[in-house]
């Protein structure tokens, strides 16, 4: 059954828009671990310990953990591990990306990530993706909080004005992405594998248009 009545589309960006490979992720980690050394001259092997002891455990989110364990604040976590670290590197122009964004023009599309703004729009022509497509690019400097917190997406809800039921989240991750946008009253889709929670799971997120009328 497709989606009726959709009038905001919320994508989140990484491993979403485009996928993480081994590497990438193996970049990421080493920069929280960077960021939590940086702050408590921990050892590598003292700062990954304390780290796993909490990810996932205590906190969905890689950065969450690694601001707590640096004692920072999340703002200052996502910007900090972004200098020890380049996605881009990793990435190539999309042709199916590029053309599922091109069929969705009648939406409102925005961006809902717990990374750096200046970043995502650094990443996204990397794609091919212009960022003058999203009407919004909302990171936890601008929301001041951080997914899987339900007030990020509540500010979106603030934003656009419209009823909960009129917005999509689109994400890969149903602990930060699906499950506080159903708490709000979005309507959401997990792409890129199976979800338990979501309304759609899709294989890919090209998948998207096919559950819109």
């Amino acid at each position: 059954m497709k989606l009726s009545g959709i009038k905001v589309i919320i994508w989140d960006f990484d491993n979403t828009l485009f996928r993480i490979i081994p590497e990438l992720t193996k970049d990421v980690r080493n920069a929280e671990l960077a960021v939590i050394i940086s702050h408590t001259g921990w050892s590598v092997e003292k700062a990954a310990e304390q780290f796993y002891n909490l990810y996932h455990r205590i906190y969905a989110s890689a950065t969450q953990t690694a601001a707590h364990l640096a004692g920072i604040t999340f703002t200052e976590a996502s910007v900090e591990m972004e200098n020890y670290y380049d996605r881009k590197k990793y990435l190539s122009r999309d042709e199916k990306l590029i053309g599922m964004f091109a069929g969705l023009v009648t939406y409102r599309n925005m961006i809902l990530t717990n990374g750096v703004s200046a970043k995502v729009r650094e990443t996204l022509p990397v794609l091919g993706i212009s960022p003058s497509i999203f009407e919004l690019i909302a990171t936890s400097e601008i929301t001041g909080t951080n997914k899987p917190d339900p007030a990020a997406f509540e500010f979106i809800l603030s934003r656009t004005g419209l009823p909960a039921g009129a917005h999509l989240m689109v994400g890969d991750r149903e602990d930060v992405d699906i499950e506080p946008a159903k708490s709000v009253g979005m309507h959401t889709c997990l792409v890129w594998g199976k979800g338990r929670i979501s309304e759609y799971s899709l294989p890919s997120v090209y998948d998207v248009p096919l559950i819109l009328e």
